[in-house]
């Protein structure tokens, strides 16, 4: 089996917030992310207004937030997405107030 061309790497906090969730929640969070990391064109993600390069996936009423990887932080130098935040839609504009620039 090929490797995939694209990985996901989940900070901290996103890892909280996966907790949090209910099974069936973070089964959809994954397979969102499988999907969009596949090229998926029926993935609803965009870009933040304003906070570039920051990306938003939607995940029924769930936002994942991520970023993709600098070359500094991949250790083997693949392209990749860094997962920030798994939060409720009514907590997007706090969560992307403490994004780093």
């Amino acid at each position: 089996m090929a490797e995939p061309v694209h990985r996901i790497e989940i900070a901290r906090r996103a890892e909280r917030d996966l907790r949090k969730l209910p099974r069936q929640d973070v089964g959809r969070v994954r397979d969102k992310l499988a999907e969009f990391v596949a090229g998926a064109e029926n993935v609803d993600v965009k870009t933040l207004q304003g906070r570039s390069p920051w990306l938003r996936l939607r995940v029924g009423e769930l936002r994942v937030l991520l970023r993709p990887l600098g070359p500094t932080e991949s250790a083997d130098r693949k392209p990749g997405w860094l997962v920030a935040r798994v939060i409720a839609r009514r907590e997007l504009e706090r969560a992307i107030a403490s994004l780093d620039p």
